[in-house]
């Protein structure tokens, strides 16, 4: 089954015909193995990584270029220039939660990036926690294999959706935005490959044991093999940058739950779409 998973990984970087890419990069396991697959195929790479209020994903991200033996842009995004990006994903995307907002305005400035050296592909490793259980959701489902199955589909289908969100803001730097693991190829073989061996136990915070171990064997060092999932939102600092922005906007979780909405950033969220639809 490993050696199966290493050909279709191998095939779904294939299919990528630019011959030079970036990769939207955190160090972690699901980008590091893009990185290395499409080195690997004879691809031209340079990894891309952005930070927010905290410069932790920038440090990660250098030591497993450095690892990987690639090329990286990185940039650290100062709080005045956030505000204005989250206007501008607002009035391009549609999002119904929080985490699709974060993503999209991460993959901003990611295209940002890229944009401004030349760049005009950029690949990202979304589907990999999808498909190999990578949410710590998926524990709650441990033992109820139909259920995890049921969960996968669903989420496969919510990140193709994120997708076509995030596809609305590489066009406007001109961007070609691919996600090979989404491919319908790789997404049919990944499905197929039992539970078992992605999640070993109802406390199973590591997850994805097969791709780690397959990582490993392609050359992803082991620090990024191994390394467990922390969603980029709260790694790079998005989060809490948000945050402090939404507060210092006046909005506390106490008025905002008082106003109807889950918290602040909520809150903060709908004054700018209001914002944004009075200057239009």
């Amino acid at each position: 089954m490993r050696e199966q998973l290493k050909t279709k990984i191998r095939e779904a970087i294939d299919n990528v015909k630019m011959r030079t890419v970036g990769v939207a990069f955190s160090g972690g396991l699901d980008s590091s193995l893009l990185a290395r697959i499409c080195k690997e195929a004879g691809k031209n790479v340079t990894l891309l990584t952005v930070a927010f209020s905290s410069p932790r994903d920038i440090k990660i991200s250098n030591d497993t270029a450095k690892a990987l033996d690639l090329g990286i842009l990185h940039e650290i995004v100062p709080p005045e220039d956030l505000e204005h990006g989250l206007r501008t994903v607002l009035s391009i995307i549609e999002f119904e939660r929080i985490a699709r907002l974060e993503n999209c305005l991460c993959f901003h400035y990611v295209f940002r990036l890229a944009s401004e050296h030349g760049i005009r592909t950029v690949l990202s490793a979304n589907g990999i926690d999808e498909l190999f259980c990578g949410y710590h959701l998926y524990k709650r489902y441990f033992g109820d294999n139909s259920g995890i199955i049921d969960l996968m589909c669903t989420l496969v289908e919510t990140a193709k959706k994120d997708k076509r969100e995030v596809g609305k803001l590489s066009a406007l730097f001109g961007i070609e935005y691919v996600c090979p693991f989404l491919s319908d190829g790789f997404v049919d073989f990944a499905m197929k490959i039992p539970v078992e061996l992605k999640i070993k136990s109802e406390d199973d915070n590591l997850r994805k044991h097969i791709l780690r171990e397959v990582a490993l064997e392609l050359g992803v060092p082991r620090s990024a093999a191994l390394r467990a999932k922390k969603a980029f939102q709260y790694s790079s600092g998005l989060h809490k940058a948000i945050t402090k922005l939404a507060k210092k906007r006046g909005f506390k979780r106490e008025y905002a739950r008082a106003a109807g909405f889950s918290g602040e950033m909520e809150a903060y969220m709908d004054l700018l779409k209001t914002e944004i639809r009075l200057q239009q």
